[in-house]
């Protein structure tokens, strides 16, 4: 039996869970030796995609971003669960039926997938899909209920990496159980970054900031002599920034459990679910990772959330600078993230 919710907060859209310092510059003169600071966003990917590029040419400015947004558009067309004509929903559709023939990039994504997937030993999985159609927190539209037990467990049954077939030869995907759900929502919207970001950089602009409710991609700088300087907010007062650093041509993402959540008699329920007991994570508030691409700070995000800050300090399989932020508010780094990146904790 489902128990009714107290206290319910709604979110249409998810907190942004880091912010970028910047200013615009007004567009009242256009010269090679003026960089102009032009921003615009949008809505993607169930978030707010802002971008800001410096630049002296205007119109490039415009036609680059014109064509980053149509290439992240077209990334989510094609991997988001949600849409009926996506190549995911395919796979989805005939689970447990026949195998789906899918485009080189799909296969690519799903296969990366899988690579996290065994890099983190489960705790992240795309095939958590039923999981989450089961809690429904990727529904604006559904009253959320807390999930009886037994569910979740008869649930978990269909959760499981090992049980997606990817075959290169024919690039095709087939879902072992016909239960068996994808959701690409703890990585696509990072490809979607590098996407855009490829598509603003193949018109030369080299100096932008794309940010996608948190996940960031930064190339370039915020002007010739400072980098871009990023902010993540404190996950229990999100008016508030805790931690600053600077970062040039790199990707950073957070995972935290403000952006879509449920309070039910008392008790936080949020979308990070662990593949491992079908409920939340309960060991984190928020994780921000920083890496090459966003794709890869996406997914890992999402797994040193789950993990925690006790075990993945200890975790040394994956060399890659992150900040956790623990249930009772305390900020934890790593070594190679105070090393490299110098984060300020503010008061």
């Amino acid at each position: 039996m489902n128990v009714k919710i107290n206290n319910v907060y709604r979110f249409i859209l998810p907190v942004i869970t880091a912010i970028v310092i910047f200013c615009n510059i007004n567009l009242s003169a256009q010269n090679k030796d003026m960089q102009y600071s032009v921003s615009e966003s949008k809505i993607l990917m169930g978030t707010i995609v802002k971008t800001t590029v410096r630049n002296s040419n205007v119109n490039l400015i415009k036609r680059a971003l014109k064509a980053a947004y149509k290439e992240m558009q077209r990334v989510e067309d094609l991997l988001s669960s949600h849409k009926k004509g996506s190549e995911i929903s395919h796979i989805n559709f005939f689970a447990g039926i026949r195998p789906v023939k899918v485009s080189f990039e799909t296969l690519t994504i799903i296969k990366n997938s899988l690579y996290y997937s065994k890099k983190s030993k489960g705790l992240f999985d795309v095939s958590i899909g039923s999981l989450s159609n089961l809690w429904g927190f990727s529904d604006d539209n559904r009253v959320i209920e807390l999930p009886d037990s037994a569910e979740v467990d008869s649930t978990l049954r269909y959760v499981g990496y090992r049980n997606i077939i990817i075959n290169h030869s024919d690039t095709t995907v087939f879902l072992k159980d016909k239960n068996m759900q994808l959701d690409l929502g703890g990585i696509a919207k990072g490809y979607a970054i590098d996407r855009g970001s490829a598509k603003l950089k193949s018109f030369g602009v080299i100096n932008f900031i794309l940010n996608a409710g948190g996940d960031i991609y930064v190339s370039g700088r915020k002007d010739k002599n400072k980098k871009w300087t990023i902010g993540i907010k404190d996950p229990r007062n999100t008016s508030k920034i805790i931690v600053v650093f600077n970062l040039e041509n790199y990707a950073v993402a957070t995972s935290g459990d403000y952006e879509r959540f449920r309070i039910i008699n008392g008790v936080r329920y949020h979308h990070i679910l662990n593949p491992y007991d079908g409920y939340p994570g309960r060991l984190s508030e928020s994780c921000t990772v920083l890496a090459p691409t966003a794709e890869e700070a996406d997914a890992l995000a999402t797994y040193f959330f789950l993990l925690g800050p006790q075990k993945a300090l200890k975790n040394k399989s994956l060399n890659i600078p992150f900040l956790i932020i623990s249930t009772k508010g305390k900020i934890y780094y790593n070594s190679l993230f105070k090393s490299k990146f110098n984060p300020k904790t503010l008061e």
